[in-house]
Order: structure tokens, then sequence, then C-alpha cells
């Protein structure tokens, strides 16, 4: 039998030393960028989603956002974003409701939260400065708009909590925002602004259960390491935004899915829109909807499929369905409207807020204004 040269083996020597010393320095240099990670989240609390959210297992809506989180996301232009004590985004509302008020709950996902923009700049609040300066020139209430949208949430959680929530802050008109992703497996979408594990998801939270993912399961020991590290947590966060941005062929096969073929999504979304249109109306308040639109959607068909499915649906229920898509396009020439595929900028922000306004106050009409000013209002876009 052979035996190895002392050559081959002072090599080999060499070699694993090399390799022993290059993975030292690689943990080396990883157990300090995520020591300096770890030091920057010490000074900016929040840095990523899964700060600003918290499981629920004790309410029906499955999660929310964790009252008193603030700080800043990367992902997201390192806009500054703050919980009250309510457990929402921008100011607390008196319950139960002053004398003199008229009062408007939104319910939606990360775009009426207002991803990507600061709270003054999400359609809900300009809806409601907008409103405010009617209201200093004439002697109707004064409207407040209450948002309580949460990223991720789809029609089920809206449901949930307005039951749960919404109805203590006594609307008088209650406002579901709707987005196309809706329709889509919210797994991805829970997961994606909690990064936390949501095993017990009920099915009626799917809009077609059969496409359950299989994601859904225990995260793997790799993932929950991940989750735990600062550096892996935020190098997630840019991978995500990157996605947002330019989603992949599964994220855009979902998207156009429900509207490309006979399914369950749209008997699950008229059967949620039922119940939020019920509890409106236990609290007398009406019910209506903004049928927010995805980038994809300035130049696709017009009319869209969506907002023609949409409107099928509020005229077999006596519902206001507010469209902001021709406001979008008419506005497309100017500064972009989207941040990525779903999250509009604050161009866009400011072109559904006035949509918005114009079929609540001018065309319904739902809000307590006159004609002619809303007219006026409708027509000068918020300039926050």
């Amino acid at each position: 039998m052979l035996r190895p040269s002392r050559r081959f083996m002072r090599a080999s020597r060499a070699f694993a030393f090399r390799s022993i010393l290059v993975a030292s320095s690689a943990v080396l240099a990883l157990g300090a960028a995520e020591l300096a990670a770890r030091a920057v989240d010490a000074a900016r609390p929040v840095r990523e989603l899964r700060g600003l959210h918290e499981l629920r297992p004790d309410r029906r809506w499955i999660y929310g956002l964790r009252p008193g989180a603030e700080g800043r996301l990367p992902a997201s232009g390192d806009v500054p974003y703050r919980i009250n004590e309510d457990g929402f985004r921008g100011p607390r509302h008196a319950r139960p409701k002053p004398e003199g008020v008229f009062r408007i709950v939104v319910l939606g996902d990360s775009i009426s939260f207002g991803y990507g923009v600061t709270e003054p700049e999400a359609w809900p609040r300009l809806l409601e400065a907008s409103l405010a300066s009617e209201a200093s020139d004439a002697s109707g209430p004064r409207v407040e708009v209450v948002n309580l949208a949460v990223g991720g949430y789809n029609a089920f959680n809206e449901a949930r909590l307005l039951e749960d929530v919404g109805l203590g802050y006594e609307p008088d008109l209650v406002l579901v925002q709707f987005c196309i992703n809706d329709l889509n497996d919210p797994t991805l979408h829970f997961d994606a602004q909690t990064r936390l594990h949501l095993a017990d998801i009920p099915d009626e939270a799917y809009p077609d259960p059969a496409q359950r993912r299989v994601a859904a399961r225990e995260p793997s020991a790799w993932l929950r390491a991940c989750r735990r590290s600062r550096l892996c947590a935020g190098l997630d966060d840019l991978r995500l935004a990157v996605a947002a941005r330019e989603p992949d062929d599964e994220m855009r096969r979902a998207a156009g899915a429900p509207i490309e073929r006979p399914g369950p999504e749209w008997d699950w979304l008229e059967a949620r829109y039922l119940e939020m249109a019920a509890a409106a109306e236990r609290g007398e308040a009406r019910f209506a909807v903004l049928a927010f639109p995805y980038r994809e959607q300035l130049r696709g068909p017009d009319p869209h499929p969506v907002q023609q499915k949409l409107g099928e649906l509020a005229s077999r229920h006596g519902w206001v369905v507010v469209d902001p898509l021709p406001a979008f396009r008419s506005a497309a020439r100017g500064a972009p409207l989207f941040l990525d595929w779903w999250h509009p900028s604050a161009a866009g922000q400011r072109a559904a807020a006035q949509a918005a306004l114009r079929a609540l106050a001018c065309d319904a009409p739902l809000l307590p204004v006159s004609r002619g000013s809303c007219l006026r209002h409708a027509d000068a876009a918020p300039s926050r």
C-alpha cells in the first residue's frame, strides 16, 4: 500500500489550515455584521416589518399592529412608521364618537396603511384633510377618517376586525379597500408582513382553500434561525422589496388567475363583503368599496375585468364602488403613481383620495357635503 508523500501531507495540512482560517474569518465577519445590525436596531427599534406586527391568537383577525411600535423600514424607503396605542397607524380617535362627528372607518391592507409613504400622505388622511377644509366653510358635521388598515390583510381579516373593533368607533360609513391580491392565497402576504408562523389560519381566510400553500407548515430550522438574526431579516426585507417591484411569474399568475378563470374566489369575496355590509348595517352605517388598481392595470383593457366584476357584485347588493382607475390613467403622464407592483406612491395616494372624494361626496353621495362644494374640492387634488 502506497503512503502519501511528505510533500502531499504538508500541502493537505496547509490547505486544511487555510480552509479553517477562511471559515473562521467568515464566521467572525458575519458575527461582526450581526452585532452591527443589532446595534443599529438598538438605535432604531423597528427595522423590519415583523417589528410592527404581533400575533393575536385571542382574536379572529389573527394578527395586528403592535401598539406603540415605531421605526423606519429600509425596504420602504426609510419611511417613518408609528403605531398608536390602539394598534393602528395615525391619530387615535375617541370612543364613543363625539357629538357632531361623521365618521368613516377604512378597512384595508398595506395600501391604505400607507406602506412607502408618510402617514399624512396616505389616502385616508388626505381624504379627511379635504373634508376638513369643506367643514371649515360650512355648518355640517366634522368628518373623521379612522384608518384601521393592516398590512397583509384580506377581506377575512377585515370582516373580523370590523365586527370586533371597527364598530366600536361608531362609523357612519364603512369603506373597505379592495386589492387584487385579496383573491390570492393569503399565506404569502401574512408571512411577508409578520415573519411569524401563522399556523392556525382557518380555511375561511382562503379564497380557495384547495390552493392552500404547503408553506403554511412549521418553518424550517434555518428559517427560524434567520428570523432571529437581524442581518438575515434585513437582507430578507430587501429581497421582498425587490420582489414587490417586479413580481415573479408565480405572483403574476396568481394575480391574474381569478380574472382569467372561473373559481371560488369571487364567491368568497362576495360572502366576506356581505358580512361587512351586514355588520355596518347593524351599526347603522353605510357600506362602500374602494377598488384600488395595481400597476399593470394602467395599460390594460377599458373597462377592466376586475372593476367590471366588482361593479356587478355591488349592483346586486346596492353598494357603492369607488373606482380610482380612470383617475390613475389620467394622472399617469405625471409623477410615478406606484412604488412597486402594488403600492401607490404619494402621487397615487393623492389620486385615490381625489377619486374617493368625488365618488362618495358628489356621485353617490354618502358624505355630508354639498354638491357644489364637493365638486370644488374634488377637482383640486390634495397637495400634502
